[in-house]
């Protein structure tokens, strides 16, 4: 399987992204993130994107599953309205 992994970064993106890569049904992990990752994987593949602009990279997402764990928390957004 081709898994696809939009917010790989936050708390829950990483612990996801820890799951797909020690999963041997899975064979390749695309994420898509605004900054690159220090880790390194055989299945990995890193796209480094400006989510503002999705038509430069939106003929990349293909796979089987697509993840997002796109969000943040109250301490990071500052208040609930944020």
């Amino acid at each position: 399987m081709h898994a696809l992994l939009i917010g790989a970064t936050g708390a829950t993106g990483k612990d996801l992204l820890n799951l797909l890569l020690q999963d041997d049904y899975i064979h390749r992990v695309d994420i898509f993130v605004r900054r690159e990752l220090t880790i390194q994987h055989p299945k990995l593949h890193t796209h480094v994107i400006d989510f503002e602009k999705p038509d430069n990279w939106q003929h990349l997402v293909k796979g089987d599953a697509l993840f997002s764990c796109l969000g943040t928390t109250l301490k990071a957004a500052g208040s609930k309205v944020a």
